[in-house]
């Protein structure tokens, strides 16, 4: 048995394939630094290295410049960490940050932070160390960007919004056992930029305008597979991630329901050496997992389909990428819902997701908004209150129009309707209620208004 070395000061023990140094606390620092472990420790590769500290450990007891191995170690942290620049904190954080819940951001979530850190805000932020970091350089970001960026509001809003998280997290998330943060206080406290106003209208689409696009993409597109996808996003109100993600065995056919589980991903989105390959990933969120019965309109052209194109197999998608197979890639149908719509009339700003408003607005307005958001999928009713903009014609105008006492059938359809849109409303925040009645027309929403101080 090999034995162990004698030592003027402290002691040297092997602990796996390391080698832990430690000696006895030396007397008298407890007033100094209060409460002290009995000993001191630290770990190294070599046995060395473990004699050299002991050896300098010893020098500054005897110089009377001795303070913890502990403090010593944080100290040492903490000037790691305030030498970081934002880039580099930044980075770190997109690239590892989770959900409340602890589970992993989306893919598509952290490209587009990286895509803000990399063109609003490392140009201005990046290479200084984040403890430099001013909040008067903040607010000249938000003066500066207020000009570079007047045609790109909604991604300063969002870039803004991103720079605010990272601070945020620096001051207030401990970066050692004493529980000290990397910044005292964020930078960015006290100041905001309001999202800006929604620029996009939602286009109201009709049934027979939707029937006009479905024959489109199938008969001059020769796309009868894309053609079915525009009907489940009006009839349904899936998003259009949701949709693609579709395989047979998710159309419940006995039933005549639709199982939506999945939202379609591109695996290696976050790695662009690597080829763009399409699989079923999670839903937005843990509500959007929903089960939803086919609307009459759809399950003819829907099963139809099915029949003529989808194989048998269980897993098979129903809207298969042509040449590499699986499941398809949402800018392929993008690319012809495009050009399609330009054919339709009253559909050429007509986007997919506007197809999502336009259903939610037909079931609130007969159900609730309570239906609506079960179908939506949303955890805040106060979500689908603001999808509640689709009016058109075959919705609210057409019970308005025959308002005016010349048909008392007409009369009542109108009278049913503001009145359940004044019941939707109602249960909505004052906040949401008055976003919605603003993306409303005038006439409408007066109605409306009319009929909720009536049920008051």
């Amino acid at each position: 048995m090999a034995r162990r070395k004698r030592r003027a000061f402290g002691q040297v023990k092997t602990s796996g394939r390391q080698f832990e140094a430690s000696y006895p606390t030396p007397v008298g620092y407890g007033d100094k630094f209060g409460p002290l472990s009995e000993r001191q420790y630290r770990r190294f590769d070599t046995e060395a290295a473990a004699d050299a500290w002991l050896y300098q450990e010893r020098k500054l007891i005897e110089l009377d410049e001795w303070s913890p191995v502990s403090m010593r170690k944080a100290e040492a942290r903490r000037r790691r960490e305030q030498a970081v620049t934002f880039g580099e904190y930044a980075e770190h954080w997109v690239e590892t940050r989770r959900k409340p819940d602890g589970s992993p951001r989306a893919s598509g979530t952290i490209k587009r932070n990286r895509t803000m850190l990399r063109r609003h805000i490392n140009p201005y932020f990046g290479d200084t160390p984040m403890t430099e970091i001013s909040a008067k350089q903040v607010r000249s970001w938000i003066d500066t960007t207020a000009d570079t960026m007047r045609n790109e509001l909604t991604a300063r809003h969002n870039s803004f919004v991103l720079l605010k998280a990272i601070f945020n997290t620096a001051a207030t998330e401990p970066i050692d056992d004493a529980g000290d943060t990397l910044i005292a206080k964020s930078p960015a406290a006290g100041y905001s930029i309001p999202r800006p106003e929604k620029t996009h209208k939602t286009v109201p689409v009709t049934d027979a305008q939707i029937w006009r696009l479905h024959d489109v993409i199938r008969d001059d597109y020769g796309r009868p597979d894309l053609a079915v996808v525009p009907l489940i996003g009006l009839f349904e109100g899936m998003r259009i991630g949701e949709v693609l993600a579709l395989r047979r065995c998710d159309v419940l056919t006995d039933t005549d329901e639709i199982s939506v589980t999945a939202s379609v991903k591109d695996e290696n989105e976050l790695d662009l050496s690597k080829p763009r390959h399409m699989v079923r990933g999670a839903t937005k969120t843990k509500d959007s997992v929903r089960t939803l019965p086919i609307a009459p309109e759809l399950r003819e052209a829907l099963y139809t389909y099915m029949a003529e194109h989808v194989p048998q197999d269980p897993d098979a998608p129903l809207f298969r990428a042509p040449r590499a197979g699986g499941f398809l890639a949402e800018n392929s149908f993008t690319e012809v819902y495009v050009k399609a719509r330009e054919r339709v009339d009253g559909m050429h700003r007509c986007r997919f997701h506007d197809l999502r408003h336009n259903l939610l607005t037909r079931v609130s307005g007969v159900a609730g908004v309570a239906v609506a958001k079960r179908i939506a999928g949303h955890s805040d009713v106060s979500v689908t209150g603001g999808y509640l903009d689709a009016v058109g014609d075959d919705v609210l105008r057409r019970a308005l129009d025959g308002s005016d006492g010349s048909s008392s059938a007409s009369a009542t359809a109108a009278d049913n309707t503001i009145a359940g849109y004044a019941t939707t409303l109602a249960q909505l925040s004052p906040e949401a209620r008055a976003k919605t009645l603003d993306l409303l027309p005038a006439d409408v929403a007066a109605k409306i208004m009319a009929a909720m101080i009536q049920q008051i």
